[in-house]
């Protein structure tokens, strides 16, 4: 008669088959559905920054506005920019938010924030780069029904307002975070919020947020939006659609500051302000 097997050596075996494939799931879990959380900002190398200074003396709203082409709304009324004591770089924007007001390019008067296109020839042709900036919002900081924040910008190379995207950043109601992609392409318009369960946008403090954007394979949902806060993954999408067609690609940032959104749907509760450090692309 044969020994009977060791129920030891048993209970040893599928202890270890049972990790093996632990191992394998975990690996296996790692390229399918965990993509790399380290900010963009430590992944992307070439960079620029827009700059609130000209021979070290610091921009005036009137400065600003005159290197836009008419492409501002809100920027003499609502903008000022200073030094700031204590904030993550020399000087800052401060955008005022008075009460009532709403996206600067609405219909609806009155009209608060600001709002511009910061265009650098660097990132066309671009289909994949990183934002990062660092914005203030006061202690007491109403959220009301939430507002937009600057993020990534792209269209077609021969500049059609028709076609092209906005992923801005955001704040919502009740003080959650995240971002809200609008898209318009072939005369149509369709905005696709991108948030995260438990994400709080702080108050009364200077943090970092940065945005990570990939423009998708023209017509398949496969394009990368992520959005970090003080290094802390806020947003993580692999399925936005951000084009159909392949000559739309990056163009830079719009520097949008305002409650509400492009149609309004939501004004200021109270007299505010947010204060945003200069922004920096990379790619």
């Amino acid at each position: 008669m044969k020994n009977a097997p060791n129920t030891k050596v048993i209970v040893f075996n599928a202890a270890a088959a049972l990790i093996g494939v632990a191992a394998v799931g975990a690996v296996v879990r790692s390229f399918v559905f965990s993509p790399t959380a380290i900010p963009c900002s430590d992944r992307y190398t070439s960079s620029t920054s827009f700059a609130l200074e000209r021979a070290g003396v610091v921009l005036t709203a009137a400065d600003l506005q005159s290197g836009l082409g008419g492409k501002d709304a809100g920027v003499i009324e609502n903008l000022a920019i200073a030094k700031l004591r204590d904030a993550p770089a020399p000087i800052a924007m401060t955008v005022s938010l008075p009460k009532g007001t709403s996206s600067p390019r609405t219909s609806v008067s009155p009209r608060g924030g600001m709002s511009f296109p910061w265009e650098t020839r660097l990132l066309q042709g671009k289909t994949a780069a990183c934002l990062s900036y660092s914005v203030l919002l006061p202690g007491d900081f109403p959220f009301g029904r939430g507002g937009a924040l600057p993020g990534i910008s792209g269209g077609d190379a021969e500049g059609r307002a028709a076609d092209g995207f906005v992923a801005r950043m955001a704040w919502r109601h009740g003080g959650g975070g995240g971002a809200t992609l609008r898209v318009m392409s072939d005369g149509e318009t369709r905005s696709t919020p991108a948030d995260r369960e438990g994400f709080a946008f702080p108050r009364g403090r200077w943090v970092k947020v940065e945005q990570e954007v990939v423009l998708n394979t023209p017509k398949q949902a496969d394009g990368i939006l992520r959005v970090w806060a003080d290094g802390r993954l806020a947003v993580d999408r692999t399925d936005m659609t951000y084009r159909t067609r392949p000559d739309v690609t990056l163009s830079g940032v719009a520097a949008d500051v305002f409650y509400g959104t492009d149609e309004g749907g939501g004004v200021a509760p109270a007299d505010t302000k947010v204060s945003i450090t200069p922004f920096e692309v990379r790619w």
